[in-house]
C-alpha cells in the first residue's frame, strides 16, 4: 500500500485530483485500488480472475498487481460496469460463503 501523508493526499494536482479532492498516484496497488472504489480487497481478485478488470502490464499470477487510476475512475462512474462487477463477485463468493461459516455460525464472505 502506498503511504501518503495526509497533507500529500489533500493536494490538488489538476486532472489527478478526484471528485472528493484527494490526490491519487497514476497507478495503484490492489489494496489502494479497492479503497479507491470503496470495496474490500478480495473484490479485485475475483474481478481479475473473471476477466472483468485488467491490471497494468502482464503480471504473473502471484505477482503484485497495479491498476491505472484513470481507468478505475472511469469504471467507477459506469453503472453498467459496477452492476456487472457486483454480480460477478456475488456469484463467485457464494460457493465460498456456503463452505466457510463465520464466527457467529453464519456463512458470509460478502455482506
Amino acid at each position: 500500500m502506498t503511504n501518503f501523508s495526509q497533507s500529500e493526499r489533500l493536494l490538488h494536482f489538476g486532472p489527478a485530483a478526484t471528485a472528493n479532492g484527494l490526490w491519487w498516484p497514476a497507478s495503484l496497488c490492489a489494496e489502494d485500488a479497492a479503497r479507491f472504489l470503496g470495496w474490500p480487497p478480495y473484490f479485485l481478485t475475483l474481478l481479475v480472475r473473471a476477466g472483468h478488470l485488467k491490471p497494468l502490464g502482464k503480471p504473473s499470477q502471484n505477482s503484485r498487481k497495479w491498476y491505472a487510476t484513470v481507468e478505475l475512475e472511469r469504471l467507477g462512474r459506469d453503472p453498467e460496469w459496477l452492476d456487472k462487477a457486483i454480480r460477478i463477485v456475488e456469484k463467485r463468493a457464494q460457493p465460498v460463503n456456503t463452505k466457510h461459516p463465520n464466527k457467529n455460525g453464519e456463512t458470509s464472505l460478502v455482506s
